[in-house]
């Protein structure tokens, strides 16, 4: 039960906004990417956060005798019930809270509400979230992975083509620790793991999960200014289509969608433009970066043996995060990354410029990201291979209701260095629909069909079906 506080019913509805914000599931699935709630989600317990730290400093800074005056206004006056929403019997002038004693039993609340169940070594408060991913899927063709293809592989001729089966491996399970405050900074832990670590051929399947770390990072976030260090998606175009049956690899990776998560250390810095946009500049330092393949004489990969880091860049300007639900939400990116890697026989340099931009209004939505680049094998671009590429992809989505949402795209990825390079494909594209359908706030149902077109350079193109079935539970 919350007990009135301040006079003020902004100040009232502030602590009812963070306490439920705070007691939400992480990974309540919507039409959109997780990476994107996860992002979102980020920002506005930031923003809240920071609105009730400057709360704070405001008791502190009046009379004590002003600050007594206005605990006890407010704990006599009234409170309005709300629909949904239990009411605190009111306290009497006398049993009025000082501001010292005020601030502590705020803070106990927040942590009430916010449902902690579980306590750390440093007695820091630990959330468990995650989303248990069950996936039936079907292939009409060979493919590089089974339960979330992306390439299509020739067909051996004495193989019947297509495949079958039922997979968990894009499961994830995480965990968020918040720690104390250093300066003007909040420290912020967050893990994250899937099950999609390795292909093992060994007890009868190759679909056997094996854990693979998705994230791993620390924050310190300010007002306008973060620090972060630790494994994150990359700062390189970061929009993903919208995808249940794609969670461990995004929708259309490989075909015009670059990703990767790397260890980096990155700062990021916010300015606001007017009064309802905002621009948002990152920059970072990311371990060396390379594709491993036949051509390594070690465990080594050619990015680790060029002895030299890669680093990335993103500026975007977009609509601000509180801005009124009606009003068109957007976002427009420009990134970049160079790094090197070196072979047996000599070094290249990696190298990409990419744009995205997402657009929301109503029920409609619109995005996508557009490329260019050089030996991109490793970040998802060149079709797995080394030499120049463009790609990109766009994508648009409708909620036919609050539950109901529909989504379809198309990207592709080229090869434009073939005469060069000695290069096996020259294009890779895809296309995908789906439905995702919100049963609960926890639980999620989809229906996908994705086409994959592989061509090589010579020879026929080779071309795959895809279906899945999901039902996804996040807690």
């Amino acid at each position: 039960m919350l007990t009135p506080i301040f006079s003020n019913p902004r100040k009232r509805g502030l602590i009812l906004v963070l306490a439920c914000a705070l007691g939400a599931p992480v990974s309540a699935l919507h039409a959109q990417t997780v990476d994107e709630q996860l992002r979102a989600m980020r920002e506005e317990i930031q923003r809240l956060r920071q609105e009730v730290d400057s709360l704070r400093e405001e008791l502190h800074q009046r009379p004590p005798a002003a600050a007594q005056k206005e605990v006890a206004a407010a704990t006599a006056a009234p409170v309005q019930p709300q629909a949904g929403v239990a009411v605190a019997p009111q306290l009497s002038a006398e049993q009025a809270l000082t501001p010292e004693e005020a601030i502590p039993l705020l803070q106990a609340q927040v942590a009430e509400h916010a449902q902690t169940k579980v306590e750390s070594n440093s007695k820091l408060p630990v959330r468990i979230f995650g989303t248990l991913l069950t996936q039936a899927f079907f292939n009409s063709h060979d493919v590089n992975w089974l339960d979330n293809p992306n390439v299509v592989n020739v067909r051996p001729m004495d193989i019947a083509p297509g495949s079958l089966g039922l997979s968990l491996r894009q499961s994830r399970l995480g965990a968020v620790v918040d720690g104390p405050r250093v300066g003007p900074f909040r420290a912020r832990g967050f893990v994250a793991v899937d099950f999609l670590g390795s292909n093992l051929s060994f007890q009868g399947s190759d679909l056997l999960g094996v854990p693979r770390l998705l994230y791993g990072y620390v924050r310190l976030e300010g007002q306008k200014t973060s620090l972060e260090v630790g494994q994150d998606q990359m700062m390189l175009a970061p929009r993903n289509p919208t995808s249940l049956a794609a969670f461990a690899f995004p929708e259309l990776y490989r075909s015009g969608n670059l990703y990767l998560y790397a260890p980096q250390v990155r700062v990021e810095r916010k300015v606001e433009v007017g009064g309802r946009s905002e621009l948002v500049a990152m920059a970072g330092v990311l371990a060396p970066i390379g594709q491993y393949g036949n051509y390594s004489t070690s465990e080594y990969s050619p990015g680790e043996r060029a002895v030299s880091p890669a680093v990335q860049s993103r500026v975007a300007w977009r609509s601000r995060p509180e801005a009124p639900a009606e009003a068109t939400a957007w976002e427009f990116g420009l990134s970049g990354h160079y790094g090197r890697e070196r072979f047996l026989t000599d070094r290249m340099e990696s190298w990409a410029v990419a744009s995205d931009f997402d657009v929301r209004r109503g029920r409609l939505g619109l995005g996508g990201e557009m490329f260019v680049g050089r030996n991109l094998a490793s970040l998802g671009g060149g079709v797995g291979q080394s030499g120049k590429a463009f790609g990109g992809f766009v994508e648009g989505r409708v909620k036919a209701t609050s539950r109901l949402g529909f989504n379809t795209g198309f990207g592709t990825d080229r090869m434009f260095d073939v005469r060069s390079l000695l290069q096996p494909l020259g294009r890779n594209s895809g296309l995908f629909a789906n439905t995702i359908f919100q049963f609960t706030p926890e639980l999620a149902g989809s229906v996908e069909y994705r086409w994959i077109s592989t061509v090589p350079l010579a020879g026929q193109p080779r071309r795959n079906g895809h279906f899945d079935v999901v039902v996804a539970y996040s807690f």
